[in-house]
């Protein structure tokens, strides 16, 4: 099937579900009540392999309504599980919530509800063959990487998800319900070497549409990793500031945690982030001059471009950092935005983050020549948290491979490193950023599918990074 024929049927298949929202819609006008209804709705399939051996291997369906009813300055919200032609249980739902609107409590600051966005916005872009996708083609990936490291003592591990998405809402301000049908796929190899004190060493991929997805690709990517594990001493550094390297997927959640601390409007209005608002406003230079981050659902060389969020907002191409200074944030709670007297401006929800590259080497080799004095090359940040969250201040450990890089050579295999450090520090001391994008997945599978990723310069480098400890036996 063609992409357009496929976007063709995925529109079709949305159309009883759009027709119900304008009749549910209507039916609110006609009772004189105001309010919205959003549908949400996932097929997904899910391998995951442990030990070598499939532990789960399953496909799931859901979908459901959300309604929410607001009086004055009372609300009301419910939610159920309805077909396309299951008018009459909305009805019921709608009517039964408007009766029990009157029983909750005034908000003072509540503000109306505001129109959702309309024209030509709606989006079918899910892939048909991720939909009824045989999971074959998964434990497939799972099989190949276990007998391509049959020579080794090795276990392989991992998760393989796959699907597609739909959103849809409408509220008694509109005629017409704006909506949005996407589907991705995420997965994540893991290799442990048992005759390497059980080193791992981890892949990941992330994409739109299964014609993305390559095999061979991650097969190869983990067998270069294994080769220079095998192939070089371990050892151990002491504490100290070192320039790092990092791999777009280390560097990818700490701008995931940046978005949390600095970028989401209300963590900065209710004080509980790394911006105070006496000296962090609009159009402070927070970070050094290179460093760019952009939410632009109209850019090609994002994934997940969604025109609109779930909370009805039209999206715009939406700086947020630009060269180093904070040009947005994201607003979109109506409850905080009201409390704080705020409209909202986007969905952080949906976001499409893109950090801009620059003219740093792209491909492993050429990274490895340009580190003339020692430089840690971390490929993963794992059990990051925060230890001083109004000072940005975070504490992660380094995982599935972590080298020692010096006269342009891999000089050895580390234990994992501590790091212990800002994100005031880390963004205003980035020497290069890669000229070549990777995306990195920040999906949940809790809860209705929802594709998410950042997009990240392949390799970040960033100077005199503060490392306070190793795994190495006996120490902390």
């Amino acid at each position: 099937m063609s992409k357009q024929s496929t976007h063709k049927a995925m529109h079709t298949t949305m159309q009883p579900v759009l027709k119900l929202l304008t009749e549910i819609n209507t039916f609110m006008k006609n009772e004189g009540i105001t309010g919205s209804i959003t549908y949400r709705q996932e097929s997904s399939h899910m391998v995951r392999c442990g030990r070598s051996q499939i532990s789960l291997n399953v496909s799931e369906e859901g979908e459901k309504y959300f309604v929410e009813i607001q009086a004055g300055k009372r609300k009301i919200s419910g939610s159920t599980t309805a077909q396309a032609n299951d008018s009459d249980k909305l009805k019921t739902l709608v009517s039964t919530l408007n009766e029990r609107v009157k029983l909750m409590p005034e908000v003072p600051h509540m503000s109306p509800m505001a129109a959702i966005v309309q024209g030509d916005l709606n989006r079918f872009n899910a892939d048909g063959a991720l939909i009824n996708l045989d999971s074959k083609v998964m434990v497939d990936l799972f099989r190949r990487c276990g007998e391509h490291f049959a020579h080794g003592n090795v276990e392989v591990s991992g998760a393989f998800s796959a699907g597609v998405y739909s959103y849809a809402i409408i509220n008694t301000l509109v005629d017409a319900p704006v909506a949005y049908q996407g589907s991705d796929y995420n997965v994540e190899l893991v290799l442990q070497l048992l005759d390497h004190d059980k080193k791992e060493l981890r892949v990941a991929d992330v994409g739109e549409a299964l014609n993305q997805f390559d095999a061979n690709s991650l097969i190869k990517q983990l067998d270069a990793s294994y080769q220079l594990l095998t192939n070089t001493p371990r050892q151990d550094i002491e504490p100290g500031e070192y320039d790092v390297i990092f791999h777009a997927d280390a560097f990818g959640d700490l701008i995931n945690y940046l978005g949390y601390m600095a970028l989401h409007g209300e963590t900065y209005q209710y004080g509980m982030g790394m911006l105070q608002q006496d000296k962090h406003q609009i159009g402070s230079q927070l970070f050094g001059n290179n460093f760019t981050i952009t939410d632009d659902p109209t850019d090609p060389e994002v994934l997940f471009a969604r025109p609109v969020g779930e909370n009805g907002i039209a999206r715009q191409p939406f700086p947020l950092i630009s060269n180093g200074v904070l040009s947005n944030q994201f607003y979109s709670d109506k409850d905080d935005c009201d409390r704080f007297g705020i409209a909202r401006n986007n969905d952080m929800d949906v976001a499409s983050i893109k950090v801009a590259t620059g003219n740093g080497p792209a491909d492993f080799a050429a990274m490895v020549k340009s580190c003339a004095k020692p430089t840690l090359f971390i490929s993963f940040i794992h059990y990051m948290n925060l230890t001083n969250a109004a000072k940005g201040e975070f504490t992660g450990s380094s995982r599935f491979g972590t080298f020692l890089i010096a006269n342009g050579e891999i000089k050895a295999h580390l234990y994992n490193q501590r790091i212990n450090d800002s994100y005031h520090r880390i963004f205003n001391q980035i020497e290069w950023l890669s000229s070549q994008l990777h995306h990195v997945n920040m999906s949940s599978t809790y809860g209705m599918r929802s594709a998410s990723s950042i997009a990240c310069p392949r390799f970040v480098k960033v100077n005199k990074v503060k490392i306070t400890g190793s795994s190495a036996p006996g120490k902390g």
